[in-house]
């Protein structure tokens, strides 16, 4: 049986194009003798369920446009296998349509109705069909590959559905083989697999593409490239020994080599999706700037992207008019390396703006009205030059820009789209490195730890300058931010941001905790700003819009002080024990009664029945237990006697045999 896998790039959602090109795939693929074909999953409806699967209209379009796709690939004798989400009984599942013979079949809504007739409990098992003779089922977790496999089965088709992450190399397909991904499960149960990958940018999340097919030894027959559309197409044949890609053959995953890809990748299709193919930016000569300029001009091309150069007019003294200049020879010079075209402005006089007679900026608060005033401008001058050139307006923001200091930007940030939006600053150095090894693009003296640092303590000012009403407290903010370096501080707001980690377990925080709350308490801050800036595509384990918390929070996370970790679990527990100690309480005081009771029936004062309660004193209870029960039986006997049938016999008062029993009457 020959399977084909349609490594295609579509623009998300839309379905009259989308079946259009797996048709055309199809016909390919029938023509080198394929039986079935396997698109990948988001293509229709995204990388993960969204309000549009709850779109009744929406369901209709996909399925009727998959019935007309069935009956043409029916003319063909080919069988197609369609990931997509949908809605079953409200709730969104990620469907597989199978189109065999003219029809439409969802394997896994279909399963869940067999199971639920026959009264099964799981609903959700591995889909099986046969194509040809051989046996095929599907997965959707890598880490499951084999787990839950029926016996029996020949081919597994793997549709990733995770989409790239830098820190994790199993996200990049067939790249992942080398760090031993994929093989285990494989020569475990001896199984043919087939994974259908992703390429492209859908909703934001980024896939490189790089799908393959594994034989029943782990040995690779087939392989797409990463980063490309490809259609490939392979035999299936269990027990046949075929050539197979040497494993130095196989492309490795090298984070900052799948970065660039991949948001190179992400920026076409962003463009692709706001009917361009050109860029336009503003080049600050930093390193954020110029390595974004070098992007775009991998993605479009030097002659489809256009550079905004702003000088500003408000340089104040010697020092900062000697940097200005600086500043725009360096912008003039990487724009002729990239020979893209560049764009000049001037800012105007800040005091013909806001009718002043001068514009100085002596005080903090002064200088943050300039700076944004800055990026107004910037805006307005970027969004002229991007709609005469017909062109997408790109922001060089990174990760800790969007960590740090969204508030000074927000609402006046030059661009739609800031691809290194999920990348911290720190790893920009590494990225420019190595794409200045395939011809200098970046300025040699912004690729390195002083043209990091240079960016980040603008970032601090401008972390700070919200705080320029107390003037005291925003210059203690600079201090403890100067005091850290660059890889420090991404270091905390990595920790925090993508993996969650609690106070105490900050890299910092047991020998700098103000540092750290200070870092926390901007990013929490932050909050509703954020959402005001560019897009950003994700490539982290989290990306802010993932860890999205609410706009309005006011807690931050500032450690437990020394205390251990409480959870819903331990105040729990901690109920329950205090219910066993009040039962326990309960049981001890009962039984004190009950032994008063006896021992004042018996005789026994208090000192002898404490000394019966020690354990010498129960060895010796145990010896005289006999003649004990005596004394009681003897002691009930003349109870009763002394009662009488109307309980009116004589006796003292207090005296068992003068009221009844006293005791039980009262209790």
């Amino acid at each position: 049986m020959n399977i084909a896998i349609a490594q295609i790039d579509m623009r998300l959602g839309d379905i009259e194009a989308i079946c259009a090109r797996i048709e055309s795939q199809a016909v390919l693929a029938h023509e080198q003798g394929a039986r079935l074909l396997c698109t990948s999953m988001p293509l229709f409806a995204g990388a993960t369920p969204t309000p549009l699967v709850e779109e009744t209209n929406y369901v209709h379009d996909l399925i009727t446009s998959l019935e007309g796709m069935a009956h043409r690939l029916e003319r063909l004798g080919m069988m197609a296998l369609v990931p997509a989400f949908a809605s079953f009984q409200g709730a969104p599942v990620f469907e597989l349509f199978l189109l065999k013979e003219g029809n439409v079949v969802p394997l896994r809504t279909l399963l869940a109705f067999r199971r639920a007739q026959t009264g099964e409990d799981d609903a959700w098992l591995t889909p099986v069909f046969d194509v040809d003779g051989v046996r095929c089922a599907v997965a959707l977790d890598a880490e499951r590959i084999g787990d839950q496999l029926p016996p029996g089965c020949d081919l597994v088709i793997y549709f990733q559905t995770s989409p790239l992450d830098i820190t994790q190399a199993e996200t990049s397909a067939v790249a992942a083989i080398a760090d031993d991904y994929f093989r285990p499960a494989v020569t475990k149960r001896s199984v043919w697999l087939a994974c259908v990958a992703p390429v492209g940018s859908y909703d934001r999340a980024l896939f490189a593409g790089g799908s393959f097919v594994m034989d029943d030894c782990g040995r690779v027959v087939a392989a797409a490239p990463c980063f490309e559309e490809a259609l490939l197409v392979q035999d299936v044949q269990r027990g046949m020994t075929l050539p197979c890609l040497e494993d130095h053959e196989l492309p490795r995953f090298e984070r900052t080599e799948w970065l660039w890809n991949a948001l190179r990748l992400g920026l076409v299709d962003e463009a692709a999706a706001q009917g361009t193919a050109r860029a336009a930016l503003v080049l600050e000569g930093d390193l954020p700037s110029s390595l974004t300029a070098a992007l775009c001009v991998d993605a479009f091309g030097p002659r489809n992207v256009v550079g905004l150069l702003i000088a500003r007019a408000h340089a104040l003294t010697p020092a900062q008019d000697a940097a200005e200049r600086e500043r725009t020879a360096r912008v003039r010079k990487l724009a002729d390396a990239l020979h893209i075209r560049l764009v000049e402005r001037t800012e105007p006089d800040a005091a013909l703006l806001f009718d002043r007679d001068t514009w100085q900026a002596p005080t903090p608060a002064a200088a943050a009205e300039a700076a944004r005033t800055s990026a107004h401008l910037a805006q307005l001058y970027l969004d002229e030059v991007a709609h005469a050139e017909h062109a997408l307006p790109v922001s060089s923001l990174t990760k800790t820009d969007y960590a740090l200091a969204p508030h000074g930007l927000a609402g006046s940030v030059a661009g739609e789209v800031a691809p290194f939006g999920d990348v911290y600053l720190t790893a920009l150095e590494f990225v420019a490195r190595m794409r200045n090894r395939a011809g200098a693009a970046v300025p040699a003296g912004l690729v390195s730890l002083r043209g990091v640092q240079a960016y980040l303590a603008q970032l601090e000012e401008r972390a700070a300058s919200l705080e320029a009403a107390r003037p005291a407290y925003a210059q203690q903010m600079c201090e403890l931010l100067a005091s850290l370096e660059p890889s420090q501080i991404d270091g905390v707001l990595e920790a925090h941001v993508d993996r969650g980690v609690p106070f105490e377990d900050i890299p910092l925080a047991s020998t700098r905790p103000n540092v750290v709350a200070l870092l926390l308490m901007l990013v929490r801050r932050g909050e509703a700003a954020r959402r005001t800036l560019p897009r950003v595509p994700a490539v982290s384990a989290r990306s802010f819009e993932e860890r999205a918390w609410p706009a309005d929070l006011a807690w931050s996370d500032m450690g437990r002080h020394g205390m251990e970790p409480v959870d819903l679990e331990d105040v729990a527990r901690a109920t329950i024990e205090r219910a066993e100690q009040r039962g326990e309480e309960a049981g001890a005081r009962m039984r004190n009664e009950v032994m008063s009771f006896v021992s004042s029936l018996l005789g026994i004062t208090p000192e002898q029945l404490e000394a019966m309660s020690t354990d010498e004193g129960r060895e010796q209870l145990g010896s005289k237990l006999p003649q004990l029960e005596d004394q009681v039986q003897q002691a009930l006997r003349g109870m009763f006697e002394g009662s009488g049938a109307g309980g009116s016999a004589g006796g003292g008062p207090g005296t068992p045999g003068s009221h009844g029993f006293s005791f039980f009457a009262q209790n």
